[in-house]
């Protein structure tokens, strides 16, 4: 398992995943915990717009709603 800080272009991770797996791994899983996202770049334009309404509201409790 690949656990990458921050996923910009996502080529250190690709980079990584191949040199494991030509070392012999079987499977290679990458978990990112943050990324970067340039709103010029045309092709982030669709996740930019699936999260400009907020999925999550943390003015109401989950819990009792």
């Amino acid at each position: 398992m690949i656990i990458d800080d921050t996923w910009t272009t996502g080529s250190r991770a690709q980079s990584l995943a191949h040199a494991l797996k030509t070392a012999g791994a079987s499977s290679v899983a990458v978990v990112v915990l943050g990324r970067h996202i340039r709103p010029e770049h045309a092709a982030s334009r669709p996740l930019l717009n699936a999260i400009e309404d907020p999925i999550f509201d943390l003015s109401v409790c989950s819990i009792e709603r």
